[in-house]
């Protein structure tokens, strides 16, 4: 397995801040946000192709792009299917994490998840053509919001290079552990975030990946023992520290001693 840092976590600095974390941090790679200012939304060659050498220059891979493209999305504002997988492919990744559609899988109708998943099998074949893969995030408000749902929708776009971008949920009462067994097959990515109870009202707050309420080891060695050799991403900076980027190295370095 290997450690990256997803530039999303300084999104408020240039692309340059993140790399230079990710070497202080001595990582394997970084995952780019795909937004402004750390990448245009749109396809330009050059702009790809200078994110690429001011990675690859500092040692480090391009672990994955972080996309915004909604597969089965159910208004316009969203990214196009032929810039995402071109930036993907300048930028030489393995894996480009996609969206699938914007609505929970309880409340979505039957037209909405038969469309979603043919958008998710045609992008997927397009993707394998340019040797790239597909990781949906299991997120909220989307079709993957559950281990059942993800599966349901794996197994009906049904294409190899068409996986998951695994992620605790932001919820007091997920069993990540039980979502992460039930989906492991198929887990082409995963991105490292971790909660803990705010004021005892039932909300949450980011906490650091050694101090929220899952547990990452018995995760990571689950990873490990299914032969998992794709990365661990630390996606966003614990809530209200006083030093982001020290906090952020702290991360890091706990998910380099727990991968082993």
């Amino acid at each position: 397995m290997k450690v990256a840092l997803c530039s999303i976590a300084f999104r408020e600095r240039l692309l340059e801040y993140t790399l230079d974390v990710a070497c202080e941090a001595k990582l394997d790679g970084v995952e780019i946000w795909g937004r402004e200012p750390h990448i245009s939304e749109e396809y330009d060659a050059n702009r790809v192709a200078a994110v690429r050498k001011m990675v690859t220059g500092r040692g480090l891979e391009v672990a994955a792009f972080g996309s915004y493209l909604r597969l089965g999305a159910t208004s316009s504002d969203t990214m196009g299917v032929r810039d995402v997988l071109q930036i993907a492919a300048g930028l030489e990744v393995p894996t480009v994490r996609v969206w699938a559609s914007e609505v929970g899988s309880e409340e979505a109708k039957g037209d909405l998840w038969q469309r979603t998943v043919n958008e998710c099998r045609d992008c997927a074949m397009s993707a394998e053509k340019m040797g790239l893969r597909l990781a949906v995030e299991m997120h909220t408000k989307t079709l993957a919001d559950t281990a059942e749902s993800a599966l349901r929708l794996i197994e009906e776009v049904g294409r190899g290079n068409f996986g998951l971008n695994y992620q605790p949920l932001p919820s007091l009462n997920d069993d990540a552990m039980r979502r992460l067994q039930m989906v492991l097959p198929h887990v082409f990515h995963l991105h490292a975030q971790n909660y803990a109870p705010l004021n005892g009202d039932g909300k949450i707050e980011r906490a650091g990946l050694a101090d929220g309420i899952i547990d990452f080891e018995p995760l990571v060695e689950t990873l490990r023992e299914s032969g998992y050799d794709g990365y661990l991403a630390v996606e966003f900076s614990p809530s209200n520290v006083s030093n982001k980027r020290e906090a952020v190295l702290r991360d890091c370095g706990y998910l380099q001693r727990i991968r082993g």
